[in-house]
């Protein structure tokens, strides 16, 4: 009976050490969630604080872990996603001079535009895209026979999507908006061409459209996680972005993030080409006329090529 008796208190002992720490482990855990979520919040407020209206390259930021968590408690999108839209032609333009200065080679702007097959409904429909895509010679090379043309086929598509990844290039696609118009037009030849714009036939269906191809293009991501995908060996600042980047490119990243936020700390819609001065300035000491060049690289008018006309792959 003795042992019996021992062996009972014994498991009424452990019983109690397991209550205890049950117990312990319950405060450490909702201890864990009030730092987690002091964390998220400082995540927000590293991007709150900047409020330095001169331009200041921010090349440190807080890790991915902490981004995790602010994606987790705070809000699906990064903290300055509302100041994220930057004219898209400017943009293609920042980044080309920024790896021009990187590099201290010569890169250049491929202006080309495919459709997307989608199987929506019985007959399918034609998704219309258009790309800056900013490279060197290399990079460049598989795409620059398509420089200022739409290809209306979806062959195209799936050759850019699938291999308009990796260094030294950085595709961007232009965003769609019918508020916002680009200005760049590509005519079909139709009767049903809108002038000023850019048309396409969807001859899966026997119809023509435009093209709602917007000035600003939003740099930020608005699905952050779906960037930690296949092409994101190391998960970094890269990808907040849009825009697909390259591990080694994670400092086109970082200035493309202090102009948004020395736009919203001097409540810029626009960048001038003062502003655009300014920051090249500080960065590489040099001026750079961002608006200038756009509006040389980037065509205002594209060939149309209707399905089969660059050969049978396209």
């Amino acid at each position: 009976m003795d042992k019996i008796s021992k062996l009972n208190r014994e498991i009424r002992n452990l019983e109690e050490r397991k209550r205890v720490l049950e117990e312990l482990l319950k405060q450490t855990e909702k201890q864990q969630e009030v730092d987690r979520k002091e964390i998220a919040k400082a995540y927000e407020d590293f991007y709150t604080n900047k409020t330095n209206t001169e331009f200041v390259l921010h090349d440190r930021h807080p890790s991915v872990e902490a981004l995790e968590l602010y994606l987790r408690y705070i809000s699906d999108r990064f903290p300055l996603y509302d100041f994220g839209k930057l004219n898209v032609k400017e943009l293609a333009e920042i980044v080309k001079h920024i790896y021009q200065f990187k590099t201290g080679q010569e890169f250049d702007i491929v202006t080309v535009g495919a459709v997307e097959y989608q199987r929506t409904d019985v007959y399918g429909s034609l998704k219309p895209h258009l790309y800056f895509m900013v490279g060197d010679n290399k990079t460049l090379e598989p795409f620059r026979e398509y420089q200022g043309m739409f290809v209306n086929s979806d062959k195209l598509f799936t050759t850019i999507d699938l291999n308009a990844k990796g260094k030294n290039l950085v595709n961007i696609e232009v965003d769609q908006d019918h508020r916002t118009p680009l200005g760049i037009e590509c005519l079909t030849g139709s009767f049903w061409d809108e002038k000023g714009t850019i048309n396409y036939s969807n001859d899966r269906n026997s119809y023509y459209n435009t093209l709602d191809a917007s000035l600003y293009k939003q740099i930020f991501s608005s699905h952050i996680r779906s960037n930690w995908g296949f092409y994101s060996k190391q998960k970094g600042i890269k990808d907040v972005m849009s825009f697909y980047l390259h591990t080694y490119d994670s400092d086109i990243a970082k200035i493309l993030i202090s102009i948004v936020i020395y736009k919203r700390n001097n409540h810029i819609n626009n960048l001038t080409q003062e502003d655009y001065n300014h920051i090249f300035e500080v960065l590489y000491k040099e001026k750079v006329d961002i608006i200038g060049a756009s509006e040389r690289d980037i065509p205002r008018t594209l060939t149309y090529v209707p399905r089969g006309k660059l050969g049978k792959n396209i």
